[in-house]
């Protein structure tokens, strides 16, 4: 009988053992995909003709499931998150708007008040910053850390998510002093902008548009201006 018993014991312990072994296999193998989604989203970042429909794709995509999967959805809201907030920033800092500001076109078209103007650019500059702000905030360790909060996963699963998510890499700190820097220098150029903008306004009677130039009626007038263009 005793004999009988300790085969049961062994049999059930068996099973078990065979049980955690396949949930450990299936708990690397999840990791793995884990791991090859970053790798493969970062290749996408990183090409010469970056596709936003695959980087959007990629991240709405779930391949994972059980903690991974809790973990994988944390990771791509964080990617979704930093993707659109610099897609925001593009979006601003690619508008024709602010290219064709200063231009005499411009001057003749919403001059000499220049009510659109000075709309658009407070609009601009105030979205350049709150998304500045936002995408900082997130490049930060405890921004990324803050999307696996209240999640009750395992010490093992925050410590994996640590390993995909963060860098210790100081280009990555490096890349981050740049982006503050383009943004800033974005930032002054706009207020740079709405100085001519205001000096055109207050002095609506002292130019005009001349075959495609703008003509001051003063050098004093004129010295200003220059002035400003000389900041950029």
């Amino acid at each position: 009988m005793k004999k009988a018993i300790i085969g049961v014991i062994i049999a059930i312990v068996l099973v078990i053992v065979v049980g955690i072994g396949i949930l450990v296999v299936n708990d690397f193998r999840q990791e793995d995909i884990l791991r090859q989604e970053m790798l493969e989203f970062e290749n996408l970042t990183r090409a010469e003709n970056i596709d936003l429909n695959q980087i959007d794709q990629r991240i709405r995509e779930l391949k994972t499931t059980g903690d991974c999967g809790v973990l994988e959805k944390a990771m791509k809201n964080y990617l979704a998150d930093v993707v659109n907030t610099s897609i925001d920033i593009a979006n601003v800092l690619n508008d024709e708007k602010i290219i064709n500001t200063l231009t005499p076109e411009n001057y003749e078209a919403d001059g000499p008040d220049f009510v659109q103007t000075k709309q658009f650019l407070e609009e601009a500059k105030s979205k350049i910053e709150e998304n500045k702000t936002k995408v900082l905030e997130l490049l930060t360790n405890e921004g990324a850390m803050s999307y696996i909060e209240n999640k009750n996963l395992d010490q093992y699963y925050i410590d994996l998510y640590k390993e995909i998510v963060l860098s210790e890499d100081t280009a990555i700190e490096e890349d981050t002093n740049e982006l503050e820097s383009s943004l800033n220098e974005a930032i002054k150029i706009l207020d740079i902008e709405t100085q001519v903008i205001n000096f055109l306004s207050e002095n609506k009677n002292g130019w005009n548009i001349q075959d495609g130039n703008i003509v001051f009626n003063s050098e004093t007038l004129q010295n200003q201006y220059n002035e400003y263009l000389s900041q950029f």
